[in-house]
């Protein structure tokens, strides 16, 4: 077992020191010099990230290039030109190793503590904290380029908890382990007819992120990140067009002893990713296809309802794009298969759109969206009509409180986000989003599920629709390319269905967090 929680907590935090005085010899950044290089790359941060027209918490960013949420899709080769150093890590993200330039390693990581306080925390059920709590993570990574076909890449992870009433909760605290651990061959593939195609295996301990998260994501908000066992193929057909197919486990939290994946389910899928340049000029298109396959067997650390086994398929698709002064992203999902002895039927829609005033003081957009996925019209029929929403970043989707998860769910929200301040003496941009949610149960006949996909209220004790509200106010400061902070203040409104079915007191959540990554 592993219990030195300050020590390897404070090992790390050496670390990042050493680093950072290391890079500090490094000259000063030519912010406009390093603005251009981004444009000469073409840079575009993580292709399968949605489009950044909404700051999120711990969004980071900035040339070059953008730090992205996985941070294996990070490509520093074109530091081999020292001209083009201009950050003062930069020594850091290429270190060459031999004569031959593609040979290299990168060394990156974040440090980041959060301060969370509740009121009523789960409508006033289980123990309550009137001081709140700390949550500190750890991360650091080394990605190994053995030339151009062959790559390795180790993650660390250290994540704590402090002063929470009840203890941690499982994605809380992880004290020492491997995040990521994997190995890429990369294989050209001219046959495909692209002189940009190429085909890359991958196995090992690996982070997925697909769209816009409703489905898989590494769940950043949390303080353990998400992360999976298992093989992945990608197909670059050209550079509009790719294609994953994979095959993984989830891997269980275990906070004093060392990770291993769920040996009951399986989670498989294609996923394909298509840029379409010319349905809206500069706007930044695209249409995303896939099929997902999820077995969860007795036994498994990840049940839907039961210990009943599950086979799921689903498939769906989303489109996206940016036209400005428009944005939209629409997802679709339908999922089908068994469910102990009965069938499974279950859908999803989501929907989100925004209109920016670009000429207009403080920029603001306006948008509105919603979210719906089935619930079950009839428990004792043997078959299925929940929506599972897999293995999502549902945070920036229905709430910051994380109250409510996307299964048996009607989600109506509106809101506005303001440019506050931006390339101004330590405000690289900040950024005011606040908005609205309205809940209601989509079958009266269901439970109301949490954001982990846990029964939060058991159905039959009301037939109220109406969960409630919540109202968010979230700003984001993003000081430099490596120092963020975040700060937040949610309300949620108990509705009909949480007064008639337990405890429902309203919730007040207030969080503040600082960042930095390399």
């Amino acid at each position: 077992m592993i219990r030195s929680s300050g020590v390897v907590g404070t090992s790390l935090s050496l670390i990042l020191f050493v680093f950072s005085a290391v890079a500090a010899d490094a000259p000063p950044r030519d912010t406009g010099q390093a603005q251009r290089n981004s444009e000469a790359q073409g840079e575009q941060g993580d292709p399968q990230a949605p489009p950044p027209v909404s700051p999120r918490p711990g969004s980071g960013g900035g040339p070059p290039p953008p730090y992205t949420p996985v941070r294996w899709n990070e490509d520093y080769g074109y530091l081999r030109d020292p001209a083009r150093r201009t950050d003062p890590f930069d020594p850091l993200k290429y270190i060459p190793l031999g004569d031959d330039p593609t040979f290299y390693l990168s060394l990156g990581g974040q440090a980041r503590y959060r301060y969370e306080l509740f009121n009523n925390n789960n409508f006033g059920a289980g123990p309550q904290d009137d001081t709140g709590y700390h949550l500190t993570r750890l991360l650091l990574h080394a990605d190994l380029h053995a030339g151009e076909h062959l790559r390795g890449f180790l993650q660390l992870k250290s994540a704590m908890e402090d002063g929470r009433a009840g203890g941690p909760r499982p994605t809380d605290a992880d004290e020492f382990d491997i995040q990521q651990g994997f190995v890429d061959l990369k294989l050209p593939a001219m046959f495909l007819g692209d002189d940009a195609s190429a085909l890359t295996l991958r196995g090992g301990r690996q982070e997925m992120i697909y769209g816009a998260q409703r489905l898989i994501g590494p769940l950043d908000w949390a303080n353990v990140r998400r992360t999976f066992d298992g093989g992945k193929a990608i197909i670059a057909f050209s550079k509009e067009h790719s294609l994953d197919l994979f095959w993984v486990r989830p891997v269980i939290f275990e906070r004093e002893e060392f990770n291993v994946a769920d040996g009951e389910t399986d989670f498989a899928g294609l996923y394909d990713t298509l840029t379409l340049p010319k349905v809206f000029s500069g706007g930044n298109s695209k249409l995303e296809l896939y099929g997902l396959y999820l077995n969860r067997r007795e036994g498994s650390a990840f049940p839907t309802e039961g210990s009943q086994e599950e086979e799921r398929y689903t498939l769906g698709t989303r489109f996206s794009a940016t036209p400005k002064p428009f944005d939209v992203d629409v997802e679709l999902d339908y999922q089908f298969g068994n469910y102990g002895g009965g069938d499974i039927s279950a859908w999803a829609a989501a929907f989100e759109g925004g209109y920016t005033l670009a000429d207009v003081p403080l920029t603001p957009r306006p948008f509105l969206g919603f979210d719906l996925a089935s619930g079950d019209d009839d428990a004792g029929d043997g078959d299925l009509q929940t929506f599972n929403q897999l293995f999502p970043t549902g945070h920036p989707h229905l709430g910051y409180i994380d109250a409510i998860g996307r299964q048996n769910i009607m989600d109506l929200r509106g809101g506005l986000e303001l440019t506050m301040l931006q390339d101004k003496p330590y405000v690289k941009k900040a950024t005011l989003r606040t908005e609205y949610h309205q809940f209601w149960r989509e079958s009266d006949a269901d439970a109301v599920y949490n954001a982990g996909g846990a029964v939060l209220r058991p159905p039959g004790a009301s037939d109220a629709r109406s969960i409630g509200g919540e109202i968010d106010f979230l700003l984001n400061w993003q000081i430099d390319r490596h120092l963020s902070a975040y700060f937040g203040y949610s309300h949620f409104f108990a509705g009909e269905f949480i007064e008639e079915t337990g405890p429902s007191g309203d919730i007040d959540f207030f969080y503040a967090a600082f960042q930095f990554t390399f």
